[in-house]
């Protein structure tokens, strides 16, 4: 399939199959495409927590409105912003990308100035809602990347936040839960496989000027 097709064919999987799993070779390249998405600036704002001990899932299972795939995926990924993205996070950015492309911090002031001029700019509220948007830039790539390779997800946003950084440790990271993704394939029992899927006429969405 080409990716069309596999965005034709992917669903918010409430069903999946017991008997598959997703593979950890599979589970490295969805990890992969989450960690080569795009992102304001190039500062990647985010982190991915994979929780796979049981007894935490149950514990995550109702504050997410008892939605069964918590516990039931293969995988459970938690997309998590950087809590307050500061003047530091730039720094150790800089600090990276000086190693990997063989520069000095010199080279790149101009660029440090512009970063740190924005963050710096903006209220804690408006850098952690600017964090939340990359997280979701990433989220809308790793989507794409399981559709093309046939693993089923169903994104999840309505959970409970605080709980999620509570049970998780997550504000010791300097981290916010941002989205729940449950990973795994499809079962044939699952009556939202057939449906036909709901979108706006391409006349209803673009408008031109």
């Amino acid at each position: 399939m080409n990716l069309i097709d596999s965005l034709k064919w992917r669903y918010a999987t409430k069903v999946f199959d017991k008997n598959k799993k997703v593979s950890e070779n599979d589970l490295q390249e969805v990890l992969e495409a989450f960690r080569l998405s795009a992102s304001s600036f190039w500062l990647q704002p985010w982190k991915v927590i994979i929780v796979e001990n049981p007894e935490t899932r149950a514990k995550l299972l109702p504050v997410s409105w008892n939605q069964s795939q918590i516990v039931d995926a293969s995988h459970l990924l938690v997309l998590a912003r950087v809590e307050n993205p500061s003047e530091a996070y730039i720094d150790t950015y800089l600090d990276y990308l000086t190693q990997i492309r063989w520069v000095s911090r010199a080279d790149v002031s101009g660029y440090e100035q512009m970063m740190k001029g924005f963050l710096t700019s903006k209220s804690v509220e408006e850098r952690n809602i600017w964090a939340s948007r990359q997280v979701n830039i990433a989220l809308g790539n790793t989507l794409a990347f399981l559709a093309s390779k046939h693993i089923d997800a169903c994104p999840i946003e309505w959970f409970d936040p605080k709980a999620y950084n509570e049970i998780l440790g997550l504000e010791k990271l300097w981290l916010f839960a941002n989205v729940v993704l449950p990973i795994w394939y499809r079962s044939e029992e699952d009556k939202y496989a057939t449906l036909p899927k709901v979108r706006f006429e391409m006349d209803d969405i673009v408008v031109k000027m």
